[in-house]
């Protein structure tokens, strides 16, 4: 996006959307906290399957000590 003073707007290059920097600031908080959140829900998931494969692939003995 660039800087178009005559309109004090930022316009896309490649298609033409021109966004008031309040908007295109409210807009990339949005984007970055859909992110965020997608991003600790994948390390929520990859946390749970460490611990399950930790868990699965200990001893017998230690599995029922567990229960």
């Amino acid at each position: 996006m660039k800087y178009q003073s005559a309109i004090k707007q930022m316009v896309c290059q490649s298609c033409g959307l021109s966004l008031t920097r309040h908007e295109l600031d409210r807009d990339w908080k949005k984007v970055r906290n859909e992110n965020a959140t997608a991003a600790d829900e994948s390390q929520q998931k990859k946390s749970r399957r460490k611990e399950w494969l930790d868990w699965y692939s200990s001893s017998k003995e230690s599995k029922e000590k567990d229960y």
